[in-house]
This record gives C-alpha cells, sequence and structure tokens, in this order.
C-alpha cells in the first residue's frame, strides 16, 4: 500500500492513490507549486532508520548517495520523522531532468502534513499531498556517487512556535549544498524522535520503468551538541503491489540498494 497522511500528520497506509507533490525551486525565491496526480500502486518498498540517540534529538542528518539514475523524474526516496507530539514531517530526495545546462539535478523535499504549519519561506507553499500542511523543495546540481545529506532542525522555538527547517549539505565536508525550506510548527511539536521509517515510491507511472541505485549513509541524531550515530538503515519490498523490487548489500560506504521498476506493473489495474 502507498504511505499516505491524515491531516493531523499521522500516516495511513490504507488508499490505494496518493498525490504527489512535484514542486520545483527554479530561484532562491520562486517555488512552483505542482500539485500533479500521480498513480501509485497499493504497496512501496519500505525504509527503516535509527539515530540510537537516547533520547529525542534537536537535529537529524539522513545521508544518501545517488550513484546511478535516469534523468527523469518517477521515484521517491523520502524518509518519514516522529516528532514527540506524535506529528510527521516528512523529507527526501527526486532524481530529475537535466537542468538547461545539462547538469544532474536531484529535487529536495521537506514537508509537514500537519494542519497548523506556518510558512513564509519563499521555497515553500502550502498544501500537502492535496492535503492541509507545508511542503518545500528545491533542486539541486549533484555528482553520481557524492553523498548528500538531509539536514532536519528543530532550529529555534519562539512562544508558540518551533521553527523546523531543512538543508542539504555534502555529507563528507558538512558544505552546504541547497536549502529546502523552513516551516513553523506549534511548540508543543517537540523535538524528533529516534527512529523511524520511510518508503522508496513511483510516484508518476514512469517510476515503474526505471533502475535506480542509492546508496544510505549512517543516520546522526544531534542533541545538546552530541551527535549519536545510527545504523544503517534497512530496506524491505513489500509482499505484494508494487511495480519495484530492491536488492541490497552493505558496503563500505552505506547500504547499497537496486531499485528495478516493472513497467508491466504501471498498466495493471487497481481497486479502491
Amino acid at each position: 500500500m502507498s504511505i499516505a497522511s491524515t491531516r493531523s500528520g499521522t500516516p495511513a497506509r490504507s488508499r490505494l492513490r496518493r498525490l504527489v507533490r512535484s514542486g520545483t525551486v527554479l530561484a532562491a525565491t520562486t517555488l512552483l507549486a505542482v500539485g500533479a496526480a500521480g498513480q501509485s500502486w497499493a504497496a512501496t518498498p519500505t525504509l527503516r532508520w535509527t539515530t540510537n540517540a537516547p533520547t529525542p534529538v534537536t537535529t537529524l542528518t539522513l545521508p544518501m548517495a545517488v550513484d546511478s539514475a535516469p534523468d527523469a523524474s518517477g521515484i521517491y526516496f523520502a524518509y518519514y520523522t516522529t516528532l514527540e507530539s506524535g506529528t510527521r514531517p516528512y523529507a527526501g530526495f527526486q532524481p530529475k531532468p537535466v537542468d538547461a545546462n545539462g547538469n544532474r539535478v536531484l529535487q529536495a523535499i521537506f514537508s509537514s502534513f500537519n494542519a497548523d504549519a506556518t510558512t513564509t519561506d519563499n521555497h515553500c507553499t502550502y498544501g500537502a499531498d492535496g492535503g492541509a500542511g507545508v511542503s518545500c523543495a528545491v533542486r539541486f546540481r549533484y555528482t553520481p556517487g557524492t553523498m548528500y545529506s538531509l539536514v532536519l532542525e528543530r532550529a529555534s522555538v519562539s512562544r508558540a512556535t518551533q521553527l523546523m527547517t531543512g538543508d542539504v549539505v555534502e555529507t563528507a565536508t558538512g558544505a552546504p549544498v541547497a536549502h529546502i525550506g523552513s516551516f513553523g510548527l506549534p511548540s508543543a511539536s517537540g523535538r524528533f524522535k529516534t527512529a523511524d521509517q520511510g518508503f522508496i515510491e513511483p510516484y508518476l507511472s514512469a517510476g515503474c520503468g526505471q533502475r535506480v541505485t542509492v546508496t544510505y549513509g549512517k543516520p546522526v541524531g544531534t542533541e545538546a551538541g552530541v551527535a549519536h550515530t545510527g545504523s544503517l538503515p534497512t530496506v524491505t519490498d513489500p509482499s505484494s503491489g508494487s511495480c519495484l523490487s530492491t536488492t541490497s548489500q552493505t558496503t563500505s560506504r552505506g547500504q547499497r540498494v537496486t531499485v528495478a521498476g516493472n513497467a508491466a506493473a504501471a498498466a495493471a489495474p487497481t481497486t479502491g
């Protein structure tokens, strides 16, 4: 089943169809809000990750390298995160077509399904997967095989609101790559819990014909200046219903996962 979300931010795995954002930032001050509906299938490969931190953390660092991918939209590599209140922002990477100069491009996403989310960030728009919330996105040039990290942070708390920020850095050096976006949540939302899940989704039918290899690094949770490094994420195929299958192996760089699409599955009828 595809991973959807309720208005409160709690994921639901009951719908067969999912409205997927494919918004893109063309410049630092412009976000195109795209609500294009792509069909998704009854199940997707799922991800489990942990920082092994003893308490909730203020900052999450989630590394991934795209080793090989077509220069096309279609597959979303996403992490769910859970805050202390239970609301669940998500973030991830999507390969995209090359830019006007022929550079290879990834899109990074940071979104909240919380109906109380607010934003003044030019990289963000209101709405998430057709419901309430805020969605932020940015495209950046990438080098295949280079590991980039999503850095998600509870950046500040001011009275009733906490500011959540999402950025991309180069994992090896920590050098800034791109700002994804930021949004406010009620301050009671709290910090990030130490473990959660994710998914690999063919958010366009084209994704069912693609082959992508990525390497997941070890998630890091930071609290009070102390960094806690987790174990490598694991990816599990659903028992049925997906047009994607995965193979995994542990390497010196991380957990290498190859996603192979089955284009014939895109034509299979769905119900519900």
